[in-house]
């Protein structure tokens, strides 16, 4: 019964990205449900789980007891998230060797706002590569088509927030963004 029940929670999740990146497409206004970050951050992991082991990656998590909720698209959310996770863990394939390490984490930024944050152990983007990530079409990727962080900053930005990369220390690419906290005067523009 528990298969059942996965099988059709997981249709229904992807008849939900589906359907709202659709509407990302036709640039529909992002919906407003009140998410729980912690909550939406737990449920991509999840959904990576197997590709990092595959990837042979190990995953450290922090969650800020006690965030309030945003409100915005949940799955437009986790696509972001997603994303995130996934081009980490190809940037550390593409490493070679050592240690493959992803930190996936959340955090109060101030009163009225949520950071979630993304690390790895990869190489660490040039600074001309930073300048232009966010750039649509612009990739580091052989295979890459350079639209999936313009997505992201994109969706960001719909909800009130602001994504932004760096460089991690002693190695690695860190990706964080924003999120006003529900009742935020940033929530209510």
């Amino acid at each position: 019964m528990q298969v059942l029940e996965r099988i059709v929670r997981d249709g229904t999740r992807a008849r939900e990205v589906i359907d709202r990146t659709r509407a990302l497409v036709r640039k529909a206004p992002p919906r407003k449900d009140l998410v729980d970050v912690n909550g939406a951050v737990r449920e991509v992991i999840e959904l990576t789980k197997g590709e990092a082991a595959k990837s042979r990656v190990l995953v450290h998590t922090g969650f800020a007891d006690g965030l309030p909720p945003v409100v915005g698209d949940r799955v437009q959310l986790q696509q972001v998230l997603l994303n995130l996770i996934v081009n980490a863990m190809e940037a550390m394939l593409g490493a070679g060797e050592g240690p493959r390490e992803l930190w996936v984490g959340t955090s109060h930024a101030g009163a009225d706002a949520i950071l979630v944050a993304v690390r790895d152990s990869g190489p660490t983007l040039e600074a001309s590569h930073l300048a232009r990530v966010f750039d649509a079409f612009y990739t580091t990727k052989p295979e890459g088509l350079g639209v999936g962080l313009s997505i992201c900053r994109s969706i960001v930005e719909a909800h009130g927030g602001k994504l932004w990369a760096g460089a991690a220390a002693p190695r690695g690419t860190f990706f964080h963004f924003t999120l006003p906290a529900a009742g935020s005067p940033a929530a209510q523009a």
